[in-house]
This record gives C-alpha cells, sequence and structure tokens, in this order.
C-alpha cells in the first residue's frame, strides 16, 4: 500500500512545506519590485495632482497622463525589477530543487524512497515552479486591484498586461528549465552556476567573437553593430533578451529603430517555449539515467566532458587572440590563440579532477585541440571557402540595397545590374592594397536572392567607372524614393503624430532660420518639393536645408532626416518665403574678413601628409572664393560621397582639401565650410596661396605646419 506522503498529492505537499522559504523569497522579491513601487508612484501622482489643482491646474492633464504612463510600466513588461526578481527566483529554485543530487548523502536518501524517478524529477520540477510563479499571481493581481482603487484604472490595459504576464511565464520557464538541466549535469553546486554562466552567455558572445574573426580575415564581411545583428545575437540568451521583450513586442534596449514599425516577439516566445520544453525532456531523460555516484564530482555524464573542453578552449582561445590582437597586433594574435586555449585546458582539466596535478593531464587534447583552431583560422585567413570571391549569380537577385538598410530596397533593373557590377570590381580588386594607397571607397550591398539576403561590403578603387556607376544609382527616381527621407517621412496624419521643418540657409551656419510647423503649410510645401526634386536638371548646390522631425502631442520630437532645396525648386522656395519669410541667402564678402585654406602635402613614399593652414584676408580673393560656395556645415554635406547620395555632384577637391570661412553677423563670429558644386572649384586662387612644400621636404620641418595626419583619416 502507498503511503498518502508518496501520492502525487501528498508528494507536492510536503514539497511545498519543507521549501517555504520560497514562498517568503518570492513574496518579499515582488512585493518589492511591483507592489511597492506602483503603491510609491500612485501615491505621489495623487498629492501632485491635488496640489497642481490648486496652484498649476494647466499642468494637471499633462502630469496625470504621465502618471498613468508610469503605473502602466510597473504594471505591464517594462518593469525591469520584476524580470530581475524572476532570473533570480528561476535560478535559485531550479537549483535548489535539484541540489541534493550534489550531495552524497541527500541522493542516497531521496533514491531509496519508493516512488519512480519520474514521479520524483516532476515532483520536484512543479514545486519549484509553484514557489516562485505563486507570490508573483499574488502579488500581480494585488497590484492590479489597487491600480482600481486608487483611480489609475485608466493605465490598465488588459491586453498588454497579459501579454506582458505570459511573456514573463514563458521567459522564466526557459531560464528555469535550463537551470534545471544544468544542475543535473553537474555534480557541484558551484560548477552548476558557472556552466550556466557558460549555457546563458557563451553562444551570444560566440556569435560576436565569430563577428569578429570574420571582419578579421574577410575584406567583404559586413557585420552592422547597430542593426539587426545585435538583436538577433541578443536572442541567443533568454536571460538577456528577458530585459529587451515586452509584452509581445520589443523594447530595443540594444539597438535603435527610430521611426521604424516595432517587430512582434511571437515567434521568439515561442522559439524559446520550445527550448523550455526540450530543456525539460532532456533534464528528465539525463536525470532517470543519472548515476547515485556521480554526486560530488564536476559533471555528472563523462561522455560530456570532451565536447564541453573543446567548445571551451576554442572559444577562449579565440577571445584571447582577438584581445591580444587588438591590444598589440596581428602577431600577437596568433600569441593569444596559444595562450587562451592552454590557460583554458588546465583550467577545466583542474574542474574536472579537483586536483592541480591534473594540469597537465590529457596533452594529446590539447595538441588536437590547438591544431583544429590554428587550421580554422588559417582557412579563414586564406580565404578556402572563397567567401570575398562569392557573388550570387544575376539571374538570382530580386533586389539589392546600396548602403542602406533593409528598407532601401531597389528592384529596377538597372540599380541591380550597376550594383553588380560594383560587386564584381569589388571582387576583382585587392583591397589591402587599396587601404594601403588610401584612395578608395567603400559600399555595402545586400542583395535579396530566392528566400534568403547576403550582405557584403566591398573596397572599390576612387575612379571614374565606379563613381559612374554609384551616380548613376543615386539619380535614379526609385533610389530617391526609398531612400530619401523627403520621400519616407508619412504626410498623411499619424494618431498624436505632425511634421514640422527647420529651415536652414547659408547664413544661418548652425541656427535655424525659421521652423514650418502648421500641418497645411508642411504638407504642400514637402509634396511640391517631392515633384521639383524629382524634376532637377542642372547640378546646383542646396540653398536651403529642411530638417523633417515628427512632433509628438506631448511636444516631443523625432529627427527623421534631411531634404534639401536648390534654385531650381521654385515654387517650393516660393512656398517657403510667403509660410516662413525666409529665402537664400548668398555668402558674401561683407560678412567675411578671413578664410583659411588647407593645403597637405604627402612626403615622398611616406603613408603621412603634412599639412599646413594660409590665411587669406585680401577682400577680392575672398570674394572669388566665395563666389560659387556653399556652408558646408548649414547643408550637412561633408564629403562627395555624401553629397552625391543626396543628389549633389560636389567638387572632388572638398575631400582632400579644407576651406573655412569666419563669417561674422549680429555681433558674433562663426567659422563656417565651405563646398563647391563640381567644376566650380576656385583654382587660380587656390593655386595663388599653395606653400611651396619642396622647402618643406629639403628641411623637413616648417615653423607653420600644423601638424601630421594619417592618410587613412584622410580617405
Amino acid at each position: 500500500m502507498t503511503s498518502k506522503n508518496f501520492s502525487s498529492k501528498g508528494l507536492l505537499g510536503d514539497s511545498l512545506r519543507r521549501n517555504l522559504w520560497g514562498f517568503v523569497l518570492g513574496g518579499v522579491g515582488f512585493f518589492l519590485s511591483l507592489l511597492l513601487p506602483l503603491l510609491m508612484v500612485m501615491q505621489r501622482a495623487l498629492q501632485d495632482h491635488a496640489e497642481h489643482l490648486r496652484e498649476y491646474p494647466e499642468l494637471v492633464d499633462n502630469d496625470w497622463q504621465r502618471a498613468l504612463e508610469q503605473v502602466a510600466t510597473f504594471l505591464g513588461g517594462g518593469n525591469i525589477f520584476v524580470k530581475t526578481v524572476l532570473i533570480v527566483m528561476a535560478i535559485v529554485c531550479g537549483v535548489a530543487m535539484f541540489a541534493y543530487l550534489h550531495s552524497r548523502q541527500k541522493v542516497d536518501f531521496y533514491h531509496s524512497l519508493p516512488i519512480s524517478r519520474t514521479r520524483l524529477f516532476a515532483n520536484n520540477f512543479v514545486t519549484g515552479i509553484i514557489l516562485s510563479l505563486l507570490p508573483y499571481l499574488v502579488v500581480f493581481v494585488l497590484a492590479f486591484a489597487c491600480t482600481y482603487g486608487m483611480g489609475f484604472g485608466a493605465a490598465v490595459d488588459v491586453g498588454a498586461l497579459g501579454a506582458a504576464l505570459v511573456s514573463h511565464i514563458i521567459l522564466f520557464v526557459t531560464i528555469y528549465a535550463l537551470t534545471v538541466l544544468t544542475t543535473v549535469v553537474c555534480g557541484n553546486t558551484v560548477i552548476t552556476l558557472l556552466l550556466l554562466a557558460w549555457v546563458h552567455l557563451s553562444p551570444m558572445l560566440a556569435r560576436f567573437l565569430f563577428a569578429g574573426l570574420c571582419e578579421k580575415f574577410y575584406s567583404t564581411y559586413y557585420f552592422a553593430m547597430a542593426t539587426e545583428n545585435i538583436q538577433q545575437t541578443v536572442r541567443l540568451s533568454p536571460l538577456v533578451e528577458m530585459y529587451d521583450i515586452n509584452g509581445f513586442s520589443f523594447n530595443f534596449l540594444f539597438t535603435s529603430r527610430i521611426g521604424k514599425a516595432v517587430p512582434s516577439a511571437v515567434g521568439l516566445l515561442i522559439a524559446y517555449l520550445v527550448v523550455a520544453v526540450a530543456a525539460t525532456a532532456l533534464a528528465l531523460w539525463l536525470f532517470r539515467i543519472r548515476r547515485s555516484e556521480r554526486a560530488g564530482v564536476a559533471l555528472a555524464f563523462s561522455r560530456m566532458k570532451l565536447p564541453l573542453k573543446v567548445y571551451m578552449c576554442l572559444f577562449m582561445g579565440v577571445a584571447f587572440g582577438m584581445v591580444f590582437g587588438v591590444i598589440a597586433g596581428d602577431f600577437w594574435f596568433w600569441i593569444g590563440l596559444v595562450i587562451g586555449t592552454v590557460l583554458t585546458h588546465w583550467i577545466v582539466e583542474i574542474v574536472y579532477a579537483f586536483d592541480f596535478k591534473a594540469i597537465f593531464g590529457k596533452p594529446l587534447h590539447l595538441l588536437a585541440i590547438l591544431a583544429v583552431l590554428f587550421a580554422a583560422m588559417l582557412c579563414m585567413k586564406f580565404d578556402v571557402t572563397g567567401y570575398d570571391t562569392w557573388l550570387p549569380k544575376r539571374s538570382e537577385i530580386q533586389a539589392v540595397s546600396v548602403n542602406g538598410d533593409a528598407s532601401e530596397m531597389l528592384s529596377d533593373a538597372a540599380n541591380i545590374d550597376a550594383a553588380y557590377r560594383l560587386a564584381e570590381i569589388g571582387c576583382e580588386v585587392n583591397a589591402d592594397a587599396l587601404r594601403e594607397q588610401g584612395n578608395y571607397q567603400g559600399v555595402t550591398l545586400r542583395f535579396w536572392l530566392n528566400g534568403r539576403t547576403a550582405i557584403r561590403y566591398f573596397t572599390l578603387p576612387d575612379d571614374e567607372e565606379v563613381n559612374t556607376l554609384a551616380k548613376q544609382i543615386y539619380a535614379t527616381e526609385e533610389y530617391k524614393r526609398v531612400t530619401w527621407p523627403l520621400f519616407r517621412v508619412d504626410l498623411d496624419a499619424q494618431d498624436g503624430q505632425g511634421i514640422s521643418l527647420d529651415v536652414f540657409t547659408n547664413e544661418s551656419s548652425y541656427g535655424i532660420a525659421a521652423t514650418i510647423s502648421k500641418p497645411d503649410a508642411v504638407q504642400q510645401i514637402l509634396t511640391t518639393l517631392r515633384e521639383e526634386s524629382l524634376a532637377r536638371k542642372e547640378n546646383g548646390l542646396p540653398v536651403l536645408r529642411l530638417d523633417l522631425n515628427i512632433v509628438y502631442s506631448d511636444g516631443g520630437l523625432r529627427y527623421e532626416g534631411e531634404a534639401y532645396v536648390t534654385a531650381e525648386d521654385t515654387k517650393t522656395l516660393a512656398l517657403i518665403e510667403e509660410v516662413a519669410g525666409v529665402k537664400p541667402v548668398a555668402l558674401s564678402a561683407a560678412n567675411v574678413d578671413m578664410i583659411n585654406l588647407q593645403y597637405s602635402y604627402r612626403y615622398g613614399d611616406s603613408n603621412n601628409y603634412y599639412w599646413e593652414t594660409v590665411q587669406v584676408t585680401d577682400q577680392a580673393d575672398i570674394a572669388a572664393l566665395l563666389q560659387n560656395a556653399c556652408n558646408r556645415d548649414a547643408m550637412d554635406l561633408y564629403s562627395q560621397r555624401e553629397a552625391v547620395r543626396n543628389g549633389f555632384a560636389i567638387d572632388s577637391h572638398t575631400d582632400s582639401m579644407d576651406i573655412t570661412a569666419r563669417i561674422s553677423q549680429k555681433g558674433s563670429e562663426d567659422w563656417i565650410g565651405l563646398l563647391y558644386a563640381e567644376g566650380d572649384w576656385p583654382e587660380a586662387v587656390i593655386e595663388k596661396y599653395r606653400p611651396d612644400f619642396t622647402s618643406i621636404a629639403e628641411t623637413g620641418t616648417d615653423g607653420e605646419m600644423a601638424g601630421v595626419v594619417d592618410t587613412e583619416a584622410l580617405g
């Protein structure tokens, strides 16, 4: 006859009674992270609301709205304190429920009980979940009731709260299941915690290390550190991703998606749920076959030692190599590989055996791991797989993006052909040689193939063919429509949003000449400018710059990009003058008393440039320098390549020579940079003031020399 204490109900109840500490820990943790701060925020909001009703009634609505948003954050999926407590409870309860496996005395006792291993596992597993989630649900219900009881019901979005609750539970169960699996695998609690940290963090870090290796060895590899790659990497760790998921969507704590729709996290949550189920099933299977005498050892399963050691050695070898390479150069990269691998092998063997004498154990393993690691590095160094020479077939390419993100898709055949030719040139040239010469440019191409995408970064010569192909792409209507902020901003009214335009002229320098925020005026100006910008025929530099800003109902702004107005855009200029009273202002010698010309000289075969600044004060020469000049700073155009992407061909000398003017206006002085349209370079005046660098080369010094800069910095 089975004792009541060993029935399913009795065993679970007995486990809960013996682990009341879990309820206490969870109750205190969730009270401090959820209920208490929520009560504090609501009490303070009610107090401020009463004071503002008496003294500042105009602030009441905005302050109350902010208070509701705070309450919604603390109650919903944005509460990082609740997330931290959930992580702590998952790890603490996951380890505690199975920590008896690490004690010889306890494991003998538990495994002598008249219950099956499966029932014992299920009982302990469920006990840990109840100890963690029951206090959370109780405190959550109390917080929900207090929110309504204190008059903050408007902050409650049942759908959002339900999504937050579900996502929290899924992430908790995933972390908990991985913790249980790690505890079952190990025979020591300290080793369990170390291995658990490795399980949660090493896949994410390994991807970063692999990206670093690819950037080191492959000249065409592209890893966007500020875009979707970071987000995809973070998803490899549910513990880290806990802080980046808000309900069924993302917070984007690790990446920026300004102005773009927030993608759904449902797919990722389902993947985590699958991981949790798989980890639980694997933990159960290992629990059933685990030998009792393995308590106290580092790993309970000997067959796992070698694969785990190989992974750790390869990981740490690459990590040491990358760090050494960054600090001391390529030679030390290879030294770091050896040091990292050897140290990790020694440490792992010591941990496995709990004996320092094991430091020199299994030398053949160490030699084999080093051989595999060096073989892999050499394969990457010499591009055995042909990564840098790979190109998709032209027939497979459905669309392409040029120096843009996934939203800037070009599908016109002419644009794809031009981009493909750029890729062919990039595969044909020697990228390292181009970088040493300093006369190169880079382009990032994203290819949409049949069901997948491929991204490559190509180093290209700064020659006529490359520049012609680039200009051909940038001049097309398709490119303008998918990349220019002028066309990407949504002119239709959005809930609680509007658009404002900050206007800059040549004279305004860094200051705003005017701001246009009336919806009708903004829409009319931008609609007209769209039509005129597509019809431009001449290469004229911009005479006005418009900063596009999204304006929220609370007065907040979000910068969306820039739009440019040229002298050809006569209708747009007339509208801006009518609405804001602003018209183009040409630079004049009347308020410029000095222009600095910065010349550079490359000495012999050196990779260094000497540079010198010459001051021009002659009014006639100043007037000649200003005749066709544009204020580079006011127009926010700082290079030839940047300008051509915005539809302007500026003179190539701009990238190799700096011309700045001292402008005096309204009692103050500002230095502004000058740029010129293609063909308008003031050659005569520039050559008139060019220093005699021959004498500098002969003497090796010059009193007016400002400094030395690296070739690549100029390139």
